[in-house]
């Protein structure tokens, strides 16, 4: 199933220089919970429910809001989908960003429709009760799990969701993103002198730390065996090395013993890259060429393609 078979067609919008006063009445009418932004027929925004009491909120203390514009309210860069995004990729996304709202777009980048977080678990709900065997039903949960079951954080299937609609919304809207690619530095060796129980522990340990204290909008995966991928939407190389120093620098404060290690703790290597023009996986590997400088300098340190 996709998305161009859930989504809402546009019935009414605003553009960013109408009255707020306008898309309220909108959602009023309509008895809907957001209003489209558009501008030429491109997605510009989104009023919602939760705009408009923040804002109302704001008002109550600080100033009238009787002719406030729809631009100043909207979440502005909404999160897109393709009428051909699948139920599950659009799901992965949802859940990941925590959003009820997902604006859909054609092949021009044109707005089209609105598919709501309702509408999708509404269309999953009906699959699962089309399902004749209970093998089936399993089949199809097991697909939506998006996290990694030793480590607790998001897994390769759910890395790739993200980082397509990261790349195309950098596109979209002109902003860069970053990666970093971190790798523990001799864990074969502390496989070998702690056993692969403690290593598992030691991996359930590093992506706690790392999810401690890495930014609210960065997410973070498991790339494969001790490799770690951090994706940081809207981030320039400078900042991602800034984000990657401090990960890197919680993991050494953990203190994790390893005595085959000439640090005598448990540290990581990174590799950053940035761009908004090249693809996520032309990214990874730039990521991964960092990587490699920074185990051939010596571990335990950032290096930036």
């Amino acid at each position: 199933m996709i998305i161009g078979e859930l989504m809402t067609d546009i019935v009414a919008g605003v553009s960013p220089a109408d009255c707020l006063a306008d898309a309220v009445a909108i959602m009023c009418e309509k008895q809907c919970s957001c209003v489209l932004v558009s501008e030429s027929g491109f997605p510009k925004g989104i009023i919602t429910e939760r705009d408009i009491v923040r804002l109302f909120s704001e008002a109550l203390i600080n100033r009238d809001v009787a002719d406030v514009a729809v631009a100043e309210v909207m979440t502005k860069d909404p999160v897109c989908v393709q009428q051909t995004t699948s139920l599950y990729d659009a799901l992965v996304l949802a859940r990941s960003r925590k959003l009820r709202h997902l604006l859909v777009i054609n092949e021009h980048e044109q707005l089209v429709g609105l598919v709501t977080q309702t509408d999708m678990v509404d269309a999953y709900v009906h699959l699962i009760e089309r399902q004749s065997q209970l093998e089936t039903e399993n089949h199809e949960l097991h697909l939506l799990s998006n996290e990694d079951a030793l480590m607790k954080i998001g897994n390769r299937r759910a890395m790739e969701v993200e980082l397509n609609f990261t790349e195309a919304s950098a596109r979209r809207y002109k902003k860069g993103y970053a990666i970093a690619l971190m790798d523990v530095d001799f864990f074969k060796k502390y496989n070998d002198y702690y056993g692969h129980q403690r290593g598992d522990n030691a991996l359930r340990a590093l992506a706690d730390t790392i999810k401690d204290s890495m930014r609210e909008s960065d997410r973070v995966y498991r790339y494969g065996g001790e490799e770690i991928l951090l994706l940081m939407p809207e981030t320039n190389k400078d900042d991602a090395i800034v984000a990657a120093e401090r990960v890197r620098e919680a993991v050494e404060t953990m203190a994790l013993p390893h005595k085959e290690s000439p640090f005598e703790c448990l540290t990581i290597s990174i590799g950053v890259a940035a761009s908004c023009e090249e693809n996520w996986r032309e990214l990874i590997e730039s990521a991964d060429k960092a990587l490699y400088q920074a185990k051939g300098g010596g571990r335990n340190k950032v290096v930036a393609s």
